[in-house]
């Protein structure tokens, strides 16, 4: 199985946008796709009342357009919040919701029970919910989330879930933690176990950008994932972000990934992705400001710090190339498709500053035109506003200066905690360590130190 869930917190997609990068997803291999969008008040805090007629109508339609694509529609409803698990009352409004989706032949459905309050008994009420929605949709696969989603370990709900679920429930997992930076075959092999040997279903957080992460645009290409994780899991879906447009880049390297794990490249499927976003000025403008929005999760570092590591080092070549990458990004958006640059300018604008700083530093770097202290301090003076400028940014390019992650991880019990180090970033942005180097260089020598 491989594919999207659209699971993330905010605005959901429309469902234009959702034949669209579906559309494109399905000619590169991706047969699947989840509605299970957080902020949809049907599918989570409203999850007893039927879907508005036309909502209805048109999850149905778009049920009917992914199977002509060759994609399996799954809908998700996540009752966990306030459900009484054996109230036949609640039980009849759950299938209630459920039922038109089943006569209209969805075959498949997925019982979300994440981010909800983990109470004693939830692992054998969960899976006795599960049973019973199997029973009222013979032939139909259910899923389902747990609430305890990270780790590799076993935990008592973990268990308590795993042992009265059906031996064929695919049972949904993110990985070492919320958004995993690696997930490796021995960590899914370890998972299975832990869940008692079930079906283990990558629900993979990345390219998300919800909760902590929206400043970022997460553009850079899925890395971390091992090439065996076919072995012990059945499938992957990648939970994109809200803006649908930009997500279908790291999407796309998902679908290369889960075409070919043995021989998957990031960077070679990174730039077949790019090509492929239209745009009338070319392919290279956006390429700059994918590179200035590559940061995540799962990598925390930017092309552009290593072309500034390069400039540190002395090398006049690379400053070149740098000073034009700064060029460019400040056309990131010509010629883009609508939708694509209405989702991305917040990020273009924010690396247009950003770029006017790096600029700034590699004028200040190269040296007056004038051979006075007066130039030299207007170049430094000037470096200093325009990084100003930059650093009061809310958006992230070109590496975070501070960013958070749900860095939830599970103790050597099972338990879970926050990992500190995963959590948090800081002090990763190129332009600083950019400006902070032409800064350094400008900077009068200090005094030599007196003869005692």
């Amino acid at each position: 199985m491989r594919g999207v869930i659209e699971g993330f917190y905010g605005p959901p997609w429309s469902f234009d946008t959702r034949r669209t990068v579906m559309r494109a997803l399905a000619a590169r291999g991706m047969n699947a796709y989840v509605y299970a969008p957080k902020d949809d008040a049907f599918h989570r805090g409203r999850w007893r009342e039927p879907y508005p007629s036309a909502e209805l109508a048109a999850l149905l339609e778009l049920h009917e357009d992914l199977r002509d694509l060759g994609v399996r529609f799954g809908f998700a409803l996540s009752p966990g919040l306030d459900i009484d698990y054996d109230d036949a009352a609640d039980r009849a409004a759950l299938w209630r919701k459920l039922e038109p989706f089943s006569t209209a032949g969805v075959d498949w459905f997925v019982l979300a029970f994440d981010d909800v309050p983990l109470r004693s008994g939830s692992g054998a009420a969960q899976a006795s919910l599960t049973r019973w929605v199997r029973d009222q949709a013979p032939g139909s696969e259910v899923s389902v989330v747990p609430t305890d989603y990270v780790g590799t370990r076993a935990s008592p709900y973990l268990t308590e879930l795993t042992t009265a679920l059906p031996p064929d429930t695919d049972v949904m997992w993110t990985g070492p933690t919320v958004v995993s930076p690696t997930i490796t075959t021995e960590d899914a092999r370890a998972r299975r176990e832990a869940a008692g040997g079930l079906p283990l279903l990558v629900w993979d957080n990345y390219p998300v950008n919800d909760a902590f992460m929206t400043a970022s645009l997460h553009l850079g290409p899925l890395t971390g994932r091992d090439p065996g994780l076919a072995g012990p899991c059945r499938g992957l879906l990648a939970n994109p972000m809200p803006q649908g447009a930009a997500s279908f880049v790291a999407l796309a390297t998902v679908a290369d990934y889960l075409a070919d794990p043995e021989h998957y490249d990031p960077a070679s499927a990174w730039e077949r992705a790019l090509a492929a976003v239209p745009s009338d000025a070319g392919p290279a403008p956006f390429r700059a400001l994918a590179r200035a929005c590559a940061a995540s999760a799962l990598s925390r570092r930017v092309p552009l710090a290593d072309l500034v590591d390069a400039v540190r080092a002395g090398d006049a070549g690379a400053l070149d190339t740098l000073e034009a990458e700064l060029h460019l990004v400040s056309t990131a958006t010509v010629g883009l498709r609508p939708e694509l640059r209405d989702e991305v300018e917040p990020w273009a604008a924010q690396a247009t500053r950003e770029a006017g700083a790096g600029l700034a530093a590699v004028n200040l770097l190269r040296g007056p035109s004038a051979p006075d202290a007066w130039s030299g301090v207007l170049g430094t003076m000037g470096l200093l506003l325009a990084w100003s400028a930059a650093r009061a940014g809310a958006k992230v390019a070109y590496g975070p200066r501070f960013a958070c992650y749900p860095a939830i991880v599970q103790g050597p019990d099972g338990s879970v905690a926050v990992d500190g180090d995963l959590a948090v970033v800081e002090d990763a942005n190129a332009i600083d360590a950019l400006c902070r180097h032409a800064l350094d260089r400008a900077s009068p020598p200090p005094p030599p130190e007196s003869a005692s």
